[in-house]
Formats: C-alpha cells, sequence, structure tokens
C-alpha cells in the first residue's frame, strides 16, 4: 500500500533530488530533465516536435523523424535513421554522424552540466537501448554497434572505439556507491568514481556482460558472455568469468 502522508523525505540518490525539489516546480523539473538549460520556447518546440513526430509509425514516421530531429541535436550528420519512440534528452548536447541508426525505443539521456554524447558515422543503437551521460562525456567511434537492451551510462566518461561490436544486455560503466561510516545511507552515498571505461577498437563484447568503472579493455579483445569485468583487459586477449579471467 502506497503511503502518500509521510512528512519525511525518505533517503534518495542526488538525481533523485534535483528532480523533487521543493523550490521546483514538476514543470520545471521535467524541462530541465528534457532539454537542460535551454530555454522555454526551446523546450515547447521540442515539446511539438515530439508529439508530433515520436509515435509515427512505418517509413513516413521515420522520414518525418530523420528530417525534423536533425535541427534540434548539437550536430547531425547525412542520412539518420531514427526509430519509433526514440527518446532524446538535452538534445543540444547530442551529436551523431553520418547514417546513423537509432532503432525503436532507444534513448540518448545527456543529462547534467558539462555534458555530452557522440556518436560517429554508422554507429547503430539497438532497441530498447540506453545511452546515459549523467555529467560525463560519452563517444562511440564509427561503426560500433550495441545491440538490443544495453545500458551505457557514466558520471565521467565512456570511448569506444571504431567498430566494436557489443551484444544484447549488456551493462557498461556503472560505478559503486561509497560506504560511510556516519550512518549515511547507501543510496545517499557518493559515488566511488574510477575515471570512465575505455574499449579499444574491433572488440567485441558478448551478451550480458557488465563492464565496470575504471576498468580499459584493449583493441581486438573478446569479453565471453556472462562476464563481469572489473580490471583491465590487454589487446587481443579472451575473458571469461565472474570476474572475469584470461582464457586464451
Amino acid at each position: 500500500m502506497v503511503n502518500s502522508n509521510t512528512s519525511e523525505t525518505p533517503a534518495i540518490t542526488a538525481q533523485q533530488k534535483l528532480y523533487s525539489s521543493d523550490g521546483k516546480s514538476a514543470l520545471a523539473a521535467y524541462k530541465s530533465m528534457s532539454v537542460g538549460k535551454r530555454s522555454w520556447g526551446a523546450f515547447a518546440g521540442w515539446e511539438l516536435l515530439q508529439l508530433l513526430c515520436s509515435g509515427l509509425p512505418g517509413v513516413f514516421g521515420l522520414g518525418l523523424r530523420s528530417f525534423s530531429y536533425p535541427w534540434v541535436l548539437g550536430a547531425c550528420g547525412k542520412r539518420p535513421a531514427i526509430g519509433k519512440g526514440v527518446v532524446l534528452r538535452n538534445p543540444a548536447a547530442i551529436e551523431i554522424g553520418d547514417k546513423l541508426l537509432l532503432d525503436d525505443y532507444a534513448t540518448l539521456d545527456a543529462r547534467g552540466d558539462d555534458v555530452s554524447i557522440c556518436l560517429e558515422s554508422y554507429v547503430s543503437i539497438g532497441r530498447f537501448s540506453t545511452v546515459a551521460a549523467k555529467g560525463g562525456k560519452i563517444s562511440l567511434a564509427e561503426g560500433v554497434n550495441v545491440g538490443t537492451h544495453c545500458r551505457l551510462a557514466t558520471q565521467t566518461s565512456i570511448e569506444i572505439g571504431a567498430s566494436v561490436l557489443i551484444a544484447a544486455y549488456c551493462y557498461i560503466g556503472p560505478g559503486n556507491h561509497q560506504n560511510s561510516d556516519d550512518g549515511t545511507s547507501l543510496i545517499e552515498s557518493k559515488m566511488e568514481l574510477k575515471g570512465g571505461v575505455r574499449i579499444g577498437a574491433h572488440a567485441w563484447i558478448g551478451a550480458r556482460c557488465t563492464i565496470l568503472d575504471g576498468v580499459t579493455i584493449g583493441e581486438r579483445a573478446i569479453v565471453g558472455a556472462h562476464s563481469l569485468v572489473r580490471e583491465d583487459v590487454p589487446a587481443g586477449a579472451i575473458v571469461a568469468g565472474t570476474p572475469a579471467r584470461v582464457i586464451g
């Protein structure tokens, strides 16, 4: 049963506090999440564009989004293919190259200050996958292919080299909440940031892998399915397991 009468705010994350502050209206909080610090006019225009274009099916919807969405992005190359139900948050902080594919219901979320998402030419983001830069920077080089239901998220940086293949259900970049001796709840504690994730060109990340913050994976490395990667992987190595270890 939901209790809506509590007078004391529960322990919540810094992001939850930002968007639930008593000093900010619900509309202002939504605007901040949707377009960042841009004007109310820009916010209204973006909302109208989504209303008219976001859910349109078929080739007509694809064509209309591919024509209109580049006007609100920070930069856009030639012939983007933007699927139905795609979510773009703070689109002015998002740059995409030529012939990018965003499949249906993918999310590009650039939230916070000094934030950016850069997807170079021929990048493909699978259905229901999320690329989320929360005060950080994410860059995917040419030809990166991200499968379905993946999550790439960081408060620092994620850099993925050319033609990296990321299979379905992968989670790249998660950090850890720091334990505190002063009784602070884990959900309220600061994140332990280790400098982001780097994946070298032509690497292959198998299905359902988790790659933790601070990890560097070398060029042409292979990470076996269901692996937990918490240490660096040498170039050309094959790793697998929980935690992942070199097997070839």
